[in-house]
Parts: structure tokens; C-alpha cells; sequence
């Protein structure tokens, strides 16, 4: 479809503010807007896709998916989809549905819908043609920008998102709910390279990374660091359950059985993410201390940095420099 010069332009126009954002969580909220303001929308808003086995379900789902609302205070705990056929098949076939009433635009890597830009009381007038020639750009740009944010070997967040994403949390903060930060790592991996191969230490690496997806919360952050080396980010409502996920985690690992290799066992370092104005770096520098000290003293545990400061196990001068533990 072609237009004349005015919706060229205005198509234009909108591709171009979109092209300003550089992480696929921002494009999602502003393609929202964008979208809404083309169909002469009522109302919109952004859905976050996860596996059906996020949403905890006891029952049999209908869907293999389930979906929570995206804001930029927080992802809420996901639901299994109940009746919304409409919403489900846009998920499944990874296709737009674009008519009078409604619009909803799955945002894919892959063969993977990770967001859904749903908007309501869409007309079919007026911009509602250039909105249609608007989506297989946003869905391309889209999958480009989640796909530099994806570690390819294991899907997790990459490093560089880590920074970005959890900078802006601390900023936000987290009403009601403590958050931390875990620095994760996989003990012996080396050794695992040396002994089976770079192709199995792959392959626990990916099983790993789906461990942490099992375990964790679908609202909690993950990310790859580098190497064997994992982050998680996560909420929880009182401070006292801070080390429940993370031992959850730890014992799913000593229990799975991993292609050949068998037993891994993983280390964890934790810090509390106390406010938006200590850096970032800062608080990865304490879970990585806790998690020297973990390492150091038997491995295959979960160690605080707070903890292990508050004992006198390490000073905090220590733990901002170069540590020496005893």
C-alpha cells in the first residue's frame, strides 16, 4: 500500500521516535502509545508472555501461555489466559489481529512472543492504515533490539541489560518489597571444560540457565554475567525470606542430573539492593565477595555479604577493596 505525501510522512514521523529506543521493554510502552494514537484508541497496555508453568497453574491450562500486565513499576505475577481466544491465538500464531475494536501485536525473538501491545477501541479510520503499515516494522525492530539482549547460548539477559534494566529499578524502587541482588556461579566449571569438552560445558550451561527459569519467579530478573558466572534480581515482600529462593535454586541444582558430567553445584553471593543511590557496580562488587567467601569456604552455598559483615567476618573496607577474608 502506498500513500500520498502527509501519511508517508506521518509514518515516518512515528518509525522515527520509535527508532530513538534502544531496549525492546521501552519500545513495547511506546509502541503503545504510537498505536493508540493512530486507531484513535480508548485505552492500551503492554502484556508480558510467559511458559504456562510461570503461572504455577494446579490445573490444566487451556493455553501452553500465560500473561501479565507490563507496567513500568513492575511485572505482576503472570495468569494462565481463560478465555481471551482472540489473545491466544495472536500468541500462538505469532500474528497481529488488527480490526474495528481492537488491535493486538505479539512482539517475537524467534519463535518465542515474549510481549503483546494490546490496543482498545481502535477505529478503522484515519490512521488506522498507516498503523497497519506500522507493525511489520515494529515487529522487526523489535526482534533486532531483543535479540542483542539475549545471551544466545543460554536465552537469559545479557550483562549489558543487567546494568540498563536494574539501574532503572533502583531508581523506580520497590513499594512494599525488599530487592536483591545474587551473583550466581557454577562450581568446578572449568574443570568440567577440561574433563568432558567446551560442547558439554555448553549444554550444562544452557540446563543451568533453565533451572534458574524454573526456580525463580517469572517476575524476577535473570541475566548471563559471562562465562559460568549468573544474575538474578528479585523482590521479596518481607527481608527475612531473602535466602529462600535462593537456597530453592541451589538445591535444584545439587539435585538435577546433567547430561554425562552428573553432579554440579552452585555458589551464591547475596547483597541487599538498598537504594537507587549506591551504584550498580557496588552492589555486584558485595554478592561477588559473598559469593569469594562461599567459594572459598566448602562451595555448594548461599553466603550474604551483609551477614558476613555484620559478624565481622569481612569489613566493609575490606569488601569495597581488594578483600582479604579469614
Amino acid at each position: 500500500m502506498s500513500y500520498g505525501g502527509t501519511a508517508a510522512q506521518e509514518l515516518g514521523s512515528v518509525m522515527g521516535r520509535l527508532l530513538e529506543v534502544r531496549e525492546s521493554a521501552a519500545l513495547t510502552h511506546l509502541a503503545a502509545v504510537e498505536l493508540s494514537a493512530l486507531y484513535g484508541a480508548t485505552g492500551h497496555s503492554v502484556r508480558r508472555v510467559f511458559p504456562i508453568a510461570a503461572a504455577r497453574a494446579t490445573a490444566a491450562p487451556a493455553s501452553e501461555y500465560a500473561v501479565a500486565l507490563d507496567s513500568p513499576e513492575g511485572t505482576p505475577a503472570p495468569a494462565p489466559i481463560a478465555d481471551d481466544a482472540e489473545l491466544q491465538a495472536c500468541i500462538e500464531s505469532r500474528r497481529a489481529l488488527l480490526r474495528e475494536g481492537r488491535v493486538l501485536v505479539p512482539l517475537s525473538l524467534g519463535d518465542e512472543v515474549r510481549h503483546v501491545v494490546e490496543v482498545l477501541g481502535a477505529r478503522a479510520d484515519g490512521g488506522a492504515a498507516i498503523g497497519a503499515e506500522l507493525v511489520p516494522l515494529l515487529t522487526a525492530y523489535y526482534a533486532r533490539l531483543a535479540e542483542g539482549e539475549t545471551d544466545p547460548l543460554t536465552r537469559l539477559a545479557t550483562r549489558r541489560l543487567f546494568y540498563s534494566q536494574t539501574g532503572a529499578a533502583l531508581a523506580r524502587g520497590s513499594p512494599g518489597a525488599a530487592r536483591f541482588l545474587a551473583v550466581i556461579d557454577i562450581d568446578h566449571f572449568k574443570s568440567v571444560n577440561d574433563r568432558f569438552g567446551h560442547l558439554y560445558g555448553d549444554e550444562i550451561l544452557i540446563h543451568f540457565a533453565r533451572l534458574m527459569r524454573e526456580t525463580f519467579r517469572a517476575s524476577d530478573s535473570l541475566f548471563r554475567f559471562g562465562g559460568e558466572e549468573f544474575l538474578a534480581v528479585f523482590t521479596v515482600p518481607r527481608a527475612a525470606e531473602r535466602l529462600r529462593p535462593l537456597e530453592r535454586f541451589r538445591a535444584a541444582v545439587e539435585a538435577y542430573a546433567f547430561p554425562r558430567v552428573g553432579r554440579v553445584t552452585a555458589s551464591i553471593g547475596l547483597s541487599a539492593m538498598a537504594n537507587a543511590i549506591t551504584p550498580v557496580t557496588t552492589y555486584v562488587d558485595r554478592a561477588d565477595r559473598a559469593l569469594y567467601f562461599a567459594k572459598e569456604h566448602g562451595r555448594n552455598q548461599v553466603r550474604e555479604y551483609e551477614a558476613l559483615v555484620a559478624d565481622g567476618t569481612l569489613t566493609e573496607a575490606q569488601a569495597e577493596g581488594e578483600a582479604t577474608l579469614f
